[in-house]
C-alpha cells in the first residue's frame, strides 16, 4: 500500500506522518511528495496538505489584495496528483489548503482573503507565525443535517458536531464544485468539511486535525480515510489474498456508515453549478 503526503518544505512535515502512523499506517506506506519530484505512477491514497495560498487564476481570477500569496510550484504539485488519484481511483483526503485545492480542482472557487471578502466575526487565522499553538481551539463545528450516511466521513464528521477545532486560514471555499456535499460549517456558516457524492473516497476539512490527532474524533478522520486507502489497495494488488480482495469488494459495495442522523447547522457555500444556498 502506498500512500502519497503531497506537502512542501515550509509545512510541518512530521504532524502529517505522525497523524497517519497514528491511525495505523506504517511508515513505510507513506510516501512524502514535494514540489519538483517526480510523481509516482501508481499509488493507493493521496493527503494533500496545508499550505500557501491557490492562485486565483485557476479559477478565473485575479489576486483581490497582497495578502494572496501563491506557491505556483505547489499549485503545480497539487492539481497534478488530484488528477493522477482520480485516473486511478484513489481515495483522497484535503486538510486546509488541500480542501481549497479539491474544489477549486473540481470546478468550485474560493475566498481569497477571508478578513476583507467576508468578516463575519469569527476569526478563522491562529497562524503559528504569530506565536499560536497549532493545536489553539478556535471555534466549534457545526455538522451539516440530513447527510447520507454513504458519504465519505460523514459519520465522523456528525460525531464531531459541537467539537472545536483548531483554525488557521484565511481563504476558504466560496462557490462549492459540482459533485461535492457540505459535511460542516463553522459558527459564521463558513465551510469546514465535504465530501464527494459518488466515486472513489474524497473528502476534505478545513482545519487541522493532525494537530488535534490524540482526540478519538479527530484520529477517526484519519482512520476512515486509510480504510479506504487499504480497500483500493486490496482490491488492485494482485498479490492479495482472497479474503482481502473479498474484503475490499464487501466494503466498496456496501458503503462506508450507518446514516449520522441529524446533528446540525447549514453552511452558507454556494453551488458553483446552480443558485446560492440561503445564507
Amino acid at each position: 500500500m502506498k500512500i502519497v503526503l503531497a506537502i512542501d518544505p515550509a509545512q510541518p512535515l512530521a504532524a502529517y506522518r505522525d497523524a497517519l502512523l497514528a491511525a495505523g499506517a506504517r511508515d513505510e506506506e507513506v510516501v512524502v511528495v514535494q514540489p519538483g519530484d517526480t510523481l509516482p505512477a501508481e499509488f493507493d491514497g493521496l493527503l494533500v496538505s496545508g499550505g500557501a495560498d491557490v492562485d486565483p487564476a485557476r479559477y478565473g481570477e485575479t489576486k483581490v489584495n497582497e495578502t494572496v500569496t501563491p506557491r505556483p510550484e505547489r499549485d503545480t504539485l497539487d492539481f497534478a496528483l488530484v488528477e493522477r488519484a482520480g485516473a486511478l481511483g484513489a481515495p483522497v483526503f484535503g486538510i486546509c489548503r488541500g480542501l481549497q485545492v479539491l474544489n477549486v480542482a473540481l470546478g468550485g472557487t474560493l475566498w481569497q482573503d477571508l478578513p476583507s471578502q467576508r468578516d463575519r466575526g469569527v476569526s478563522h487565522a491562529f497562524s503559528t507565525r504569530d506565536g499560536h499553538d497549532p493545536a489553539h481551539l478556535a471555534h466549534v463545528v457545526h455538522a451539516r443535517r440530513n447527510v447520507s450516511g454513504r458519504l465519505p466521513l460523514a459519520a465522523e464528521i456528525a460525531a464531531l458536531d459541537g467539537e472545536p477545532v483548531n483554525s488557521r486560514h484565511h481563504q476558504a471555499v466560496k462557490d462549492l464544485a459540482p459533485g461535492l456535499v457540505p459535511l460542516a460549517a463553522s459558527p459564521d456558516d463558513l465551510l469546514e468539511a465535504f465530501a464527494r457524492d459518488g466515486g472513489a473516497f474524497l473528502a476534505a476539512v478545513q482545519w487541522h486535525p493532525e494537530n488535534l490527532v490524540g482526540r478519538p474524533v479527530q484520529k477517526a478522520l484519519f482512520t476512515s480515510f486509510l480504510a479506504a486507502v487499504r480497500r483500493r489497495a486490496a482490491l488492485v494488488n494482485p498479490h492479495a489474498s482472497p479474503g482481502d480482495r473479498a474484503v475490499g469488494a464487501a466494503s466498496e459495495r456496501g458503503g462506508q456508515h450507518l446514516a449520522p442522523g441529524d446533528p446540525g447547522g447549514r453552511s452558507d457555500v454556494r453551488v458553483a453549478s446552480g443558485a446560492p444556498e440561503p445564507r
